[in-house]
């Protein structure tokens, strides 16, 4: 509790006084990435569906059939894949997780794609109690339904990964071994307003990779090396083959726990996490430049620039809407300071 009074009073500090506070770790400034973080970039134009879908209660495994020609079936074919959902912790009336229905349609795709096997797994950030938070969202009861097993990675056998020129100046991650051996990830995040880095969606999603048994809840060490730091060090570890973004209900606000529904009525697919994250920051009202993890993506991960990105289905122009920001991204600078703390006093904090 005092670290973190300690920590969002820095935060407010560095928030009144503009550029000339030295942030604290989480907003801090990316570097200019080197030539060898540049690298493995995806060079080839990138495919994203913008895909209508109603409600929950829509065949969205209808929805994501049609639109075949956004997965490479090469990729799912004969092999083992984990489906990544959202699955943070679940308050009453938030629209937090990763809707079990859209799971659900994602495993029937991913089987109808001849995918040999399937399994579901999540490292939940904040709450401990797995077995409750499974119960609480239905993604338990969905993985039963859809006879897929589901994997704690908070508890699960850990491999010590290296990498070169880390952007949180690491040398190493670890890792779950189950990630490690499968021949894929889907990531299935949902699309929220997000209070430290904007907008959380594919590739903010792999957080919930790294065990809670090496780092802390939630995923502390991650928080203070720099989430935009780490989120570009994973999904430079960690290849995503698909992304499948949870916007039937999305969460505007003070996200990603404490915002409200905003119902959107899409899902939004592609193989390029870094322009599914691109095409969602711009349907709610984001610039890239004001998304760092997502303008350095653009060099290290994938194409986030427009004209790089082939849009189907619904014309972007078409949803692009204003969503209600969090504080630490309001305009003025001294009111989302004076909010922060605030609401922080409010909660006891």
């Amino acid at each position: 509790m005092i670290q973190r009074r300690s920590f969002l009073q820095a935060t407010v500090a560095s928030l009144a006084l503009g550029s000339c506070a030295n942030p604290p770790p989480l907003i801090k400034k990316l570097p200019e990435p080197s030539q060898v973080q540049k690298s493995a970039r995806r060079l080839a134009p990138s495919s994203v569906g913008i895909l209508r879908a109603k409600s929950y209660a829509d065949d969205l495994f209808a929805i994501l059939k049609e639109n075949i020609d956004l997965f490479n079936t090469a990729d799912f074919k004969g092999k083992f894949l984990i489906l990544k959902p959202n699955m943070v912790e679940c308050p009453a009336g938030k629209p937090v997780t990763t809707s079990p229905e859209v799971l659900k349609a994602v495993i029937k795709l991913v089987d109808y794609l001849g995918a040999a096997k399937i399994a579901v797994a999540e490292g939940p950030g904040h709450m401990r109690d797995t077995e409750a938070i499974l119960a609480a969202t239905g993604i338990g009861k969905a993985c039963g339904e859809m006879a897929v097993p589901f994997i704690d990675l908070n508890l699960d056998d850990v491999i010590k990964v290296p990498i070169k020129e880390s952007f949180a100046e690491v040398d190493h991650y670890f890792l779950p071994k189950t990630i490690l051996e499968a021949d894929g990830l889907i990531s299935l995040p949902k699309l929220k307003t997000h209070h430290w880095v904007g907008m959380t969606a594919a590739m903010k999603n792999l957080f919930g990779l790294v065990p809670g048994r090496k780092y802390g809840y939630p995923k502390n060490f991650l928080h203070f090396k720099g989430i935009p730091q780490c989120i570009l060090d994973l999904n430079r570890l960690v290849q995503t083959k698909l992304s499948v973004v949870d916007a039937i209900v999305a969460m505007e606000g003070d996200g990603p726990i404490n915002g409200t529904p905003r119902e959107m009525g899409l899902m939004i697919v592609g193989q390029d996490p870094a322009a599914v994250d691109a095409t969602c920051a711009r349907i709610i009202g984001f610039e890239i430049d004001e998304l760092n993890y997502i303008q350095a993506a653009g060099q290290v991960i994938g194409n986030v620039d427009q004209s790089e990105i082939k849009l189907t289905g619904v014309p972007l122009d078409e949803v692009k809407t204003q969503f209600k920001r969090p504080i630490t991204y309001l305009k003025d600078k001294q009111l989302s300071a004076k909010l922060l703390y605030e609401s922080e006093r409010s909660a006891g904090s």
